[in-house]
């Protein structure tokens, strides 16, 4: 008999890749959304994937569509995952969560100690489970971040925070995708697991290459510490103050527990930005 697995937070570019990963590897697999995203539901529906619309904070349907599974991936936020496992009267066979390798970098940070306090929290309510701690996640025009970059590239510049030379670790979308549904099998070891790309290097050569696989021209214009806290308020959104805090801050995964050496993320920066280009000029080309 297949295992049955729970996907929550199927609409988003990671969730989606969690589903489709588990149904490759054979698994019975229902995706939660909280909205009935079109494209994700078409592409995940073609694979067999059963769909739910589902609030897990708060609707009934909740209990039902948990009950019985072997495994449970959350690719919601922390703070959502907890929430949803509380409303539990048991936990499931296997439980994965996704935190934020900011936990390890910026402890004094109010949101990052708030997700560490969620961390233990899961910790206690699932006895079986694993913790994911992703550097940068990139890959999909929905992973917003090195999205922006790409655009940026071809636009009028690329405004860089800090000096540039802090130590990025960027991770392949998909495979964190492979990372999560191995710790999903239940003969994996508990614990807290960082999960960071095959590649280290500066923020600014990061910019380079996006730069690169865009193929754009826009000159990269960095923007000191100093200015950035200035600015971070004035942003709308684009920089929050946390982040200009730590412009200046290596963001490269700390280990915690050992990640199985079969799981570790293997695609190439340059692999995945070209992925990305590929979706983002499809995207634009279908008006999307």
């Amino acid at each position: 008999m297949s295992r049955s697995a729970l996907v929550v937070g199927a609409g988003g570019a990671l969730g989606e890749a969690v589903a489709r990963e588990l149904a490759r590897n054979g698994w019975r697999v229902t995706a939660s959304m909280r909205q009935a995203y079109a494209g994700p539901s078409a592409r995940l529906a073609a694979l067999g994937v059963e769909l739910a619309r589902c609030d897990v904070c708060v609707d009934p349907h909740w209990l039902t569509l948990a009950a019985g599974r072997d495994a449970i991936i959350f690719t919601s936020r922390i703070e959502i995952s907890l929430a949803a496992l509380e409303r539990l009267a048991q936990a499931p066979s296997r439980v994965v969560v996704f935190s934020s390798n900011n936990v390890a970098i910026d402890q004094r940070a109010a949101t990052y100690r708030a997700i560490e306090s969620a961390e233990v929290a899961v910790q206690a309510r699932a006895a079986s489970h694993a913790i994911l701690r992703p550097t940068l996640i990139y890959g999909d025009p929905r992973l917003v971040t090195v999205a922006r970059l790409m655009r940026w590239a071809r636009g009028v510049c690329m405004p860089l925070p800090g000096h540039g030379r802090a130590r990025m670790q960027p991770v392949f979308y998909e495979d964190l995708a492979r990372v999560a549904v191995g710790l999903a099998e239940a003969s994996t070891p508990n614990g807290v697991f960082a999960a960071g790309g095959p590649e280290v290097l500066s923020m600014r050569a990061l910019y380079e290459a996006v730069r690169g696989a865009a193929n754009g021209a826009a000159p990269i214009v960095a923007i000191p510490a100093v200015a950035l806290k200035i600015f971070a308020p004035l942003s709308g959104g684009l920089f929050s103050p946390e982040q200009a805090a730590r412009a200046d801050q290596d963001r490269v995964a700390i280990a915690q527990d050992a990640l199985p050496i079969a799981l570790a993320p293997r695609t190439s920066l340059a692999e995945g930005l070209a992925h990305l280009r590929r979706l983002m000029d499809a995207e634009a080309q279908s008006g999307g």
